[in-house]
């Protein structure tokens, strides 16, 4: 038998198999080729010598396998390279299936991907009842399909509609959603009972429901088609399209999934579609990393009760966080406190929890939570000298090693930080609206700020289920200024006689959420205005907001701005134009933010270029797809 570090296996009296994967060095369990490997030896020998039954589960204390490690597909160059990993692998599960005795996989929290895969090769699967027990196939999120017999496995164990449930649409499913779709045969209380469940499916007590057949196979790919066409273009992800098509097959069955699967999926990871997201899966692990950590924060106080500070106060409550709620306007703090019970409801469901919630919340006038805060946040009007009171007014009753946090958007903390006598414990906290939508934080230091309050501040953060991503002061930190010059170049083009609708055309065929002028209405023309001041813009803009502003009309807010508004859609033609040169106004337009970002990189204003990518997908909402503005600029042809 081989002997592995990361699988163990003992055979108990009755002479059934127990193999149990505890990855060595690693948290949680993940599907490195070394890990794959290693399994491919030991059910090798069980193949040649099967014994009376086989029972998989996992060592670790959380989760039984996170996937594949994406770090590795990097690694693979060709086509030929990814058929060559995958051929061993597909054996291996396909000798688990071919096992003349039972087998049986026991699942108590996260199983995604490859471990999906893994365990869709076994006769039954048993879950806990739990949320923390969920199943899923993530790879077209990574531009990819399942590519270790899952696409085929999904479809012959639950029919077409829930194979392309699972893998078309790369969500995790919670254990009692997946036992109704039929991916967990049978769910127990606790880990505990999962011993004895699988004695059960071993002697035959736990059966396994019939893939529901659909039938109309062709209706079935037309309304998912219909609905992936909505969120996405072929052109710029073909993963999800090239999954349909997959699954389109007249002749459609179990072999001829596999047979197309391991093809399909080389092509798919050798796309820059691919290539872009998972980097950009790596980024967003890498900003994660940053936020692990202690920060000696349980009370968060906020000063300011607008829309900006009172979502802040209600999502750090959500996280866990004791928070008191500040604001000269009792009216304010009271409006906030029922948004954020509209927001817990929403979220939450449950009556307990959401009353739990709001009495971490507390609303505080008079400021008295201050005394015993860990993390001051302020949030009140985009105002230098209201900023400087408010510091000034809250340092001398604060405790020495509380952080002093700012959520301006775009105002130098130097200027700030004069209105305190320890300068050093003065950050930014720049959070994106909405706040409980967008997870990026900017973390903004300045030379005289301490180290230490920036890490706190980053991991107090990642508490709040936030990405921070670290600055240092300059106008408009990092995405302000990246963002604004793309902005103000549209306008200025705009200004110059170029359609709107064309220039936004041009930046949602090339992947943004909304072109840059329905931007600048969603946002107001009012905050574009304030920010170019501080920034910087041209004269030609500058007096066109400026126009605009004092005659009421600021966007998505009033009705009307650079397009008409129609409650939460902007009135756009939306007309057919030349794919081509759609394309080339979409670099030309983008060429500003992709500048902005190399210089901050090269001024350290942001820690890398890496950094700088992250920032820019996370809260500018550049495409995923792409990897970032830099990446995308060095990658293209």
């Amino acid at each position: 038998m081989t002997v592995s570090q990361h699988f163990e296996t003992r055979t108990d009296n009755d002479g059934v198999v127990w193999i149990t994967i505890d990855v060595a060095g690693s948290s949680v369990n993940i599907m490195t080729q070394a890990v794959t490997a290693d399994l491919c030896g030991i059910i090798e020998h069980f193949a040649q010598s099967p014994p009376v039954g086989l029972v998989l589960r996992s060592g670790k204390p959380r989760g039984f396998i996170f996937g594949a490690d994406v770090n590795e597909f990097a690694e693979f160059q060709t086509p030929e390279e990814v058929a060559s990993h995958i051929h061993p692998v597909l054996r291996c599960f396909q000798q688990i299936e071919d096992l003349p005795c039972p087998t049986v996989v026991l699942l108590d929290g996260i199983c995604v991907g490859g471990g999906l895969e893994l365990a869709m090769a076994f006769d039954r699967i048993i879950g806990i009842d739990s949320p923390a027990c969920q199943v899923g196939y993530p790879e077209v999120n990574l531009g990819l399909l399942p590519g270790y017999g899952g696409s085929a496995r999904a479809f012959a164990r639950l029919g077409l509609e829930g194979a392309l449930q699972l893998v078309l649409y790369g969500k995790s499913v919670k254990a009692r959603d997946a036992h109704a779709l039929g991916v967990i045969d049978h769910l127990v209380a606790d880990k505990d009972a999962l011993e004895d469940a699988a004695r059960a499916a071993l002697a035959g007590d736990i059966g396994r429901r019939a893939p529901q057949q659909a039938e109309d196979p062709a209706a079935v790919i037309a309304v998912h088609r219909a609905a992936i066409s909505k969120r996405a273009r072929p052109e710029n992800i073909p993963a999800p399209f090239a999954i349909l098509d997959h699954y389109a097959e007249k002749n459609i069955s179990f072999n001829s999934l596999i047979q197309a699967e391991t093809p399909l999926f080389a092509e798919l990871m050798m796309t820059p579609a691919s290539i872009g997201l998972r980097r950009s899966f790596q980024l967003n692990d890498a900003v994660k990393k940053g936020a692990r950590g202690e920060a000696g924060v349980t009370h968060i106080h906020v000063i300011g009760a607008g829309v900006m500070g009172g979502d802040i106060a209600a999502v750090a409550a959500m996280s866990g966080f004791d928070v008191t709620l500040q604001d000269l306007s009792e009216d304010a703090i009271a409006g906030a406190l029922a948004r954020a019970r509209s927001l817990y409801e929403r979220r939450l469901k449950d009556a307990g929890k959401v009353e739990a919630v709001m009495a971490r919340l507390q609303a505080d006038a008079d400021g008295e939570g201050l005394v015993k805060a860990d993390l001051l946040i302020e949030a009140v009007a985009e105002n230098l000298d209201i900023k400087r009171g408010v510091f000034a007014a809250a340092e001398s009753r604060m405790k020495p090693d509380a952080i002093i946090a700012t959520n301006t958007s775009a105002i130098p903390l130097e200027d700030i930080a004069t209105a305190l006598k320890a300068p050093a414990r003065l950050i930014g906290m720049h959070f994106f609206n909405p706040v409980p939508v967008l997870p990026l934080v900017e973390i903004i230091y300045t030379d005289a700020t301490h180290a230490d309050f920036v890490r706190r501040a980053m991991v107090a953060s990642g508490m709040m289920k936030k990405l921070p991503i670290r600055c240092k002061s300059s106008p408009g930190f990092l995405v302000n200024r990246a963002l604004l010059p793309y902005v103000f170049g549209a306008i200025e083009a705009m200004l110059d006689g170029a359609d709107p609708d064309k220039l936004d055309e041009a930046l949602v065929r090339f992947g943004m959420p909304m072109g840059p002028i329905e931007l600048c209405d969603q946002v107001g023309l009012d905050v574009c205005h304030d920010a170019g001041a501080v920034i910087g813009m041209p004269k030609n803009t500058k007096n066109k907001l400026k126009a605009l502003v004092q005659a009421g009309t600021i966007g998505r807010k009033s009705g009307s701005g650079f397009y008409a508004w129609d409650d939460k859609k902007a009135i756009r033609p939306r007309a057919d134009y030349d794919e081509e040169e759609l394309q080339q106004l979409a670099e030309t337009l983008i060429a500003p933010l992709v500048k902005e970002c190399r210089d901050a990189v090269a001024e350290g204003v942001v820690d890398s270029a890496d950094m700088a990518d992250a920032a820019c997908i996370l809260g500018i909402g550049f495409p995923s797809f792409r990897g970032g503005p830099l990446f995308w600029d060095d990658h293209r042809p």
